[in-house]
């Protein structure tokens, strides 16, 4: 039997600590079928050990089997891959973990441990988010670990000066936007439990909102996109994420969990229940979208029994991941635009701005914008009046009344 190499060890070890940290075997066969371009580029490169040189040429092999042309995601995963031999070589170990416990304080006391585990099951049968439930688990976590400091075992007994306390120390770490969503979970939490509805007094009567004005695409980037749109230089799937992003603002978890019974093709409606609310979202099926839709499901998708829209393009063709899969087509994207290729934000939170921005400038109301991105709240859309710099500059006053000299405003 032919002795194994230091390099095929190691590929093996990694592999081995993939399976271990419980990966599903979609993702360690990519991983294993990029080791295995790895081993042919030693071989071609006569060397048996992992080294430097070994390393560039296997990062800087990042361009396309069928096009020829650069892949971000192709260079990517043999990054990672360099990554983790690096670890197994100076290290021993793969430090590869699926997922990092939260390292909030809990609480000791019996008795809140058991309010918590009852309030988290009440989130759930109230078909919260998974982002939402978190931060509310972590802000009652935070609150309860508080309060027992000050020997508090018990919630009715607890004084209103408390909060007050509670909400300086959040103010020493914490910026306006994170308080006010603590402010939210903890009035949640308060509510739910016995003895703590009147805890709710002592709330801060006001809490800043953070208000920037939010980046969207200027004419000549959308314009840019739209080109590259046009030719095949994208796949028909990243086609459809894109329009569909570009067109309906769409939340990215919502693009990933379109069903292929979401879609009314005869009434051109698409009908879903958003991730983030639970609410029922129905948008226009435009002939742009179902255009490229009907052109991806058609030729390309891959020939499964997933009720999802969007697959991955590598067997066994599970539904995309979130934010990694849309922020990867996006970027793409704009890399092949020639857009936003600094630190700007991109992705399709970036869409959804842009989205609402349009609607606005085209004097569409602030509730029907609302309406169509799905907020629960209908002031949520009142941040993107910051996009429409001529209705900021109309809502200006003019400094002609008050009397002053011209060389004051020098």
């Amino acid at each position: 039997m032919e002795k194994k190499t230091v390099l095929e060890s190691n590929v093996e070890e990694v592999l081995e600590a993939l399976r271990t940290a419980g990966y599903c075997q979609s993702t360690i066969l990519l991983y294993q079928r990029a080791y295995g371009r790895l081993l042919r580029s030693a071989a071609i490169m006569q060397t048996d050990t992992f080294n430097d040189a070994l390393a560039d040429y296997f990062v800087n092999d990042s361009a396309n089997v069928k096009t020829g042309q650069y892949c971000h995601l192709r260079k990517r995963l043999h990054s990672s891959c360099i990554r983790k031999l690096r670890e197994c070589e100076e290290k021993g170990y793969v430090g590869w973990k699926p997922c990092v416990e939260s390292k909030v304080d809990k609480p000791v006391t019996i008795g809140f441990q058991n309010i918590h585990a009852e309030f988290l099951e009440y989130l759930k049968a109230e078909r919260k988010s998974k982002n939402t439930v978190d931060s509310y688990r972590n802000i009652s976590c935070k609150f309860l670990a508080f309060i027992e400091r000050f020997g508090y075992i018990c919630l009715r007994t607890v004084p209103l000066e408390l909060i007050h306390e509670f909400f300086c120390e959040l103010r020493g770490t914490w910026d306006s936007g994170s308080l006010r969503t603590a402010a939210s979970g903890l009035r949640s939490f308060l509510s739910f439990a016995e003895g703590g509805g009147r805890l709710l007094a002592a709330f801060p009567d006001k809490l800043l909102r953070k208000r920037t004005i939010i980046p969207v695409l200027t004419q000549e980037e959308e314009q840019a996109i739209w080109d590259v749109l046009k030719t095949d230089a994208v796949s028909s799937r990243d086609k459809a994420i894109m329009v569909l992003s570009l067109l309906t603002g769409l939340r990215a978890v919502d693009i990933v969990n379109l069903r292929l019974s979401d879609i009314d093709w005869k009434c051109d409606v698409i009908s879903i229940s958003q991730r983030k609310t639970n609410k029922p979202l129905a948008l226009p099926l435009l002939p742009a979208i179902g255009n490229e839709l009907a052109r991806y499901i058609i030729n390309d998708r891959p020939k499964t029994d997933s009720p999802y829209v969007f697959l991955s393009y590598n067997a066994p063709h599970n539904p995309l991941k979130v934010h990694s899969s849309c922020y990867a087509v996006v970027r793409n994207l704009f890399s092949r635009a020639g857009v936003r290729l600094g630190n700007e934000l991109k992705g399709t939170r970036l869409l959804r701005h842009h989205v609402a921005s349009k609607m606005l400038k085209k004097g569409v109301a602030v509730q029907t914008i609302s309406l169509t991105l799905g907020h629960v709240n209908p002031n949520s859309a009142n941040i993107y009046l910051t996009t429409d710099e001529k209705g900021l500059r109309d809502c200006a006053l003019t400094l002609s009344p008050i009397p002053m000299k011209v060389g004051g405003l020098r």
